[in-house]
């Protein structure tokens, strides 16, 4: 289809449609189309909806960072995920441009996920703040229009609200590399309130995602399958939270991996594990119970 501002519609395999940009010339949920995956790598996974429906009954709100808003597949499908439950929840989205939403809801009847939410996500776009709802529902939502690996280390990111689930959808570190750093996760857990049990899952599954979120402070674990890909990546700042923990087995696969080493920079690279990053990674608390290994190769 005519591309548009930078972006175009793409039909998928399965038949759904998503968006591609042209800039960086990749598909936003490439594997199974935005409202499958958005389900099963976060929804579904992180049993968004009952927890949102716990934290209503503490009095609580259910607080989730949206973390490359994109043309807002993840976070639409689980408000529709939500129906008509009873909940207080606020999302905070991030993004350093808004241009594939507002080309979304220009595509709209390619994009089903979008179905109820158009006027929403129009004043989003617009306002930078709504709230919304009804029949014992709260939603606000937010939308940070800035540069993430910047906006992250600043003084406003300590005001943000603490989040009980964090989606995290960048482009790929090939092409976004600064989004995949471990200066940016380790920012990020540490933001976290280390009471409230939070979650972040992503799509990769590669060695090198998996040791930085470790190096940052995580406990990390086999996601959920999409399509395709047999398994993704969680993350967590609670060990109670990963269902598969990586093991013993894995981290001698990372100790011999070519590719393991994390980003420290917004370089792209692949390297082995350095002897800093490889005694870091061996004395993490997630592998306590794991026999001694030898060093990585000098």
């Amino acid at each position: 289809m005519r591309p548009v501002s930078g972006y175009r519609i793409v039909k998928l395999v399965n038949g759904s449609h998503s968006v591609h940009s042209l800039a960086e010339g990749e598909t936003f949920h490439p594997v199974v189309g935005p409202l499958t995956e958005a389900d099963a790598l976060y929804v579904r996974q992180l049993d968004l909806v009952a927890r949102a429906r716990d934290c209503m009954g503490r009095g609580e709100t259910f607080v989730v960072w949206d973390i490359g808003l994109g043309a807002a597949a993840n976070p639409a499908t689980f408000l529709r995920a939500l129906e008509t439950s009873p909940c207080d929840v606020e999302i905070v989205s991030f993004d350093h441009t808004l241009e594939p939403l507002r080309f979304a809801l220009s595509q709209a009847e390619y994009l089903p996920y979008l179905a109820g939410f158009e006027e929403p996500l129009r004043a989003l776009v617009k306002d930078r703040r709504i709230c919304f709802g009804g029949a014992g529902q709260r939603i606000c939502w937010s939308v940070w229009e800035r540069d993430f690996p910047g906006l992250v280390r600043g003084a406003d990111a300590e005001a943000w609200p603490k989040p009980h689930a964090i989606m995290f959808d960048a482009f790929s570190p090939a092409k976004n590399p600064a989004m995949w750093t471990e200066p940016v996760f380790q920012r990020i857990f540490e933001l976290l309130d280390p009471k409230r049990p939070c979650a972040l899952p992503t799509y990769s599954r590669s060695t090198l995602l998996r040791v930085t979120l470790l190096l940052a402070g995580f406990f990390v674990g086999i996601g959920a399958p999409i399509g395709e890909k047999e398994e993704t990546t969680i993350a967590a700042n609670t060990l109670e939270l990963i269902g598969r923990p990586l093991g013993c087995a894995w981290l001698d696969r990372a100790r011999r991996s070519s590719s393991a080493e994390p980003l420290w920079s917004p370089d792209y690279r692949q390297a082995p594990l350095s002897k800093q990053s490889w005694e870091r990674l061996r004395t993490h608390p997630q592998f306590a119970a794991c026999p001694g290994l030898g060093s990585v190769q000098p």
